[in-house]
């Protein structure tokens, strides 16, 4: 499958159309990839930053409308718990986002498809192709229904307690 194909194909399989495709296809781009290629071709850097705090944003504004009674320091918690490493590669995983990155022979097979690391800046710089191609609102129906569950299940499980502590 072609680079171009396997965009399309991705966008297929989260069921969103981007207006400018590059946007995605550079949020796929880990940077082993561009040290592969002959091509002149950006990584995912740039929007993985971006991404984050669109991200920070997102959530904070919904637990702040969610929790109008609630502190700052367990809003904080609850925005740790949800944002983590581990908790965005579990939104990443639930759209099979490794399975879509142009990444390097090296990192693929050194498991870099599965890497929690991979997947958490895959899922930022997708948030903030997101972001730069439709803005907010696509952002957050993009990523809510996902959310909600992931917020029902650390409250469930009390993974907001001392979350700011989790690395």
């Amino acid at each position: 499958m072609t680079e171009q194909e396997q965009v399309k194909a991705y966008q297929a399989h989260i069921g969103l159309q981007f207006l400018d495709p590059s946007l995605l296809r550079r949020a796929l781009t880990h940077r082993s990839f561009v040290n592969e290629v002959e091509e002149d071709i950006r990584d995912n850097e740039r929007l993985e930053f971006l991404g984050d705090a669109i991200l920070d944003f997102i959530v904070a504004d919904m637990l702040f409308r969610r929790f109008p009674d609630i502190s700052e320091g367990d809003l904080t918690q609850l925005r740790a718990a949800l944002v983590r490493t581990d908790s965005l590669a579990i939104l990443s995983r639930e759209i099979d986002l490794g399975e879509y990155l142009f990444m390097g022979k090296g990192e693929e097979n050194s498991g870099g498809r599965t890497r929690m690391n991979n997947l958490c800046r895959g899922y930022e710089a997708l948030i903030g192709a997101i972001y730069m191609d439709q803005g907010t609102n696509a952002v957050r129906q993009f990523i809510m229904p996902s959310l909600n569950a992931l917020l029902e299940y650390v409250l469930e499980n009390d993974l907001h307690k001392d979350a700011c502590n989790v690395t």
